[in-house]
């Protein structure tokens, strides 16, 4: 796995941006999740903390993510307007 973080320094008038990058072969069995396991109100959207994480297949990556966020038309999906393939 390899861990890229970038941050952005003001320096006056300029901007210095600096890149951090690890490497880990180790990824964590599991990982936290925005989960909707039946559809209904929004208390239908769960956080878990122990969902498994994917196993990887030859030529794929797992990245981290510091920040995600949930879309407008996840709420469809949740509420179960769409159904999801």
């Amino acid at each position: 796995m390899i861990a890229v973080r970038t941050s952005i320094t003001r320096h006056g008038n300029s901007m210095a941006s600096t890149t951090i990058r690890s490497m880990s072969n180790s990824v964590p069995e599991t990982m936290k999740a925005a989960v909707v396991r039946e559809t209904g109100d929004a208390h239908m959207l769960k956080v878990e903390t122990n969902y498994p994480t994917p196993k990887l297949q030859k030529g794929q990556v797992i990245v981290k993510n510091e920040y995600a966020g949930i879309n407008f038309i996840d709420t469809y999906h949740r509420s179960g307007m769409y159904k999801r393939c």
